[in-house]
């Protein structure tokens, strides 16, 4: 390209909508692995472009999808005239993936527990875009992961859709019903966008789960240790109008799950979630934003829902102030779970400096639980509500991750829940129905993102002086594939 000096595009951007403007060819620098196909339909848009404005917008387009499909790590498209009258020439000077990328990472889970990661995967494994990834996730209470993922793109101009296969295996503790779960699966999916705003998912998975009783479960869960084959259909469907994916400031978020488990295998069930989330700004900077979540699971036929796939809450991905998955039916010292769930909270941000990191923050939490053979849903839900209260601070990096200090209180809880009181989790045995806690505690929320042991560990140690460290955790909402639980942060 010679020794020409390109100027940014917003020198033009606006003042050129009536300049007449033929592509005469777009070429690409820096290629060595990608297929002549796949750059063709990335790009073949740009000839159908009639003005200069146009050519400048959808050359930013071309340049940024190409980096999010998974073609390119950098592409940067710049515009060159042609010696033809009105006629001009796009360069993309692009950086393609790396050969083969492995990292270790510390940081911590959504359920607050501290983990190492080791990653490793190739980026446009066929010059199409096609994604490979492993990863082995180890925890310090001993949990550990497995997962080997391929994810192939459809492409084509501003095409957001995919194919994935994922395979993986899991061992872990559910420190809610004293009992360890084992699962190996194979999940196969379909996401893709129906439009611009609204998102469609198709999940079909393959489960092979084993349930092992403690000594500490209850007889209730003994009852369903053991193996289960799971084969099930998720279908998902989501609108979304957020500004951004963390601590949104205006839009709303509304996403329904459906999951059919049958007539194969051990589970045979119909799950029902909805997910609604909505944020508005208020004068003197405030943002309001609101989130609810309504799940149910029923049972086909003559089987019994299994205790893995009943619905469960508390902790901080709904419920705060109570502990992980600790709301419900109660046996001795395990949770059952439920049949149908029903929770929201309410927030109130105020911008501090930086304001668009750093904001404190209010909160009131609720939700309940109805029995998995409730007569009367309404009514159950109705008389085992819990409520929380919290404030505190709220630390937003680059949408990347969210970090909360929070102080809960929980104000209305019920026999058995697992609260968060004065430091030390606890639990109430008094013989009535619900009752009003008065003491708090302090929640520390974890970021999503990993960070460095040295970091991590610095960190905790200094937060320690000031208070306890609970699994309370926030979860971002980037799509549609991530926890639906999370749209309630």
């Amino acid at each position: 390209m010679g020794d020409k000096t390109f100027h940014k595009a917003s020198v033009l951007l606006g003042q050129a909508n009536s300049a007449p403007t033929i592509v005469e060819a777009v070429q690409f620098h820096g290629i060595r692995i990608t297929k002549n196909d796949a750059l063709v339909k990335e790009v073949s848009e740009l000839y159908r472009s009639s003005t200069l404005d146009e050519l400048v917008h959808n050359s930013h387009l071309a340049a940024k999808h190409l980096q999010e499909v998974g073609l390119m790590e950098n592409a940067i498209p710049l515009i060159d005239t042609a010696p033809s009258s009105n006629g001009y020439i796009v360069n993309f000077v692009v950086k393609e993936p790396k050969a083969f990328s492995l990292g270790l990472k510390a940081g911590i889970s959504t359920n607050g527990d501290a983990d190492m990661s080791l990653n490793a995967g190739k980026q446009s494994v066929g010059g199409r875009g096609e994604a490979i990834n492993t990863s082995y996730t180890y925890t310090v209470k001993g949990d550990h992961s497995f997962n080997l993922s391929f994810a192939k793109p459809f492409l084509g101009w501003q095409k957001y859709s995919n194919v994935s296969a994922s395979l993986f295996r899991a061992i872990s503790y559910l420190p809610w019903n004293h009992s360890n779960c084992e699962e190996n699966a194979i999940i196969l999916g379909y996401n893709g966008q129906v439009t611009r705003k609204i998102l469609h998912q198709i999940k079909f998975n393959t489960m092979w789960r084993t349930l092992r009783a403690t000594d500490d479960s209850a007889f209730s869960v003994r009852e369903h240790a053991g193996h289960t084959m799971k084969f099930s259909m998720e279908n998902a469907i989501a609108f979304d109008t957020r500004d951004r994916p963390i601590l949104a400031s205006r839009g709303i978020l509304a996403r329904l799950t459906q999951e059919y488990a049958g007539p194969f295998g051990d589970s045979s069930f119909i799950r029902h979630q909805l997910d609604l989330q909505a944020a508005a700004p208020l004068p003197l900077g405030l943002i309001l934003s609101a989130s609810a979540q309504l799940k149910n699971v029923k049972g086909l036929g003559d089987r019994e829902v299994h205790l893995l796939d009943r619905v469960y809450l508390g902790g901080q991905q709904d419920v705060r102030g109570f502990g992980l998955n600790t709301l419900g039916v109660r046996s001795e010292n395990s949770c059952l779970g439920g049949g149908a769930a029903a929770c929201g909270v309410l927030h109130l941000y105020r911008p501090l400096f930086p304001p668009q990191m750093f904001f404190a923050h209010a909160f009131v939490s609720a939700g309940s639980v109805a029995p998995v053979r409730s007569r009367n849903i309404m009514r159950d839900l109705q008389d085992a509500q819990r409520v929380s209260i919290g404030i505190g601070v709220a630390f937003i990096f680059r949408n990347i991750f969210r970090l909360e200090v929070n102080y809960v209180a929980p104000i209305k809880h019920c026999v058995g829940d697992m609260r968060v009181d004065g430091g030390e989790p606890s639990t109430d045995s008094r013989r009535t129905p619900c009752n009003r806690a008065a003491r708090a505690g302090i929640v520390v929320v974890s970021c999503r993102s990993a960070i460095s042991r040295r970091f991590s560990s610095q960190f905790c140690d200094l937060l320690t002086f000031l208070c306890f460290i609970t699994r309370d955790s926030i979860v971002a909402e980037n799509d549609i594939d991530s926890d639906a639980r999370g749209v309630l942060t």
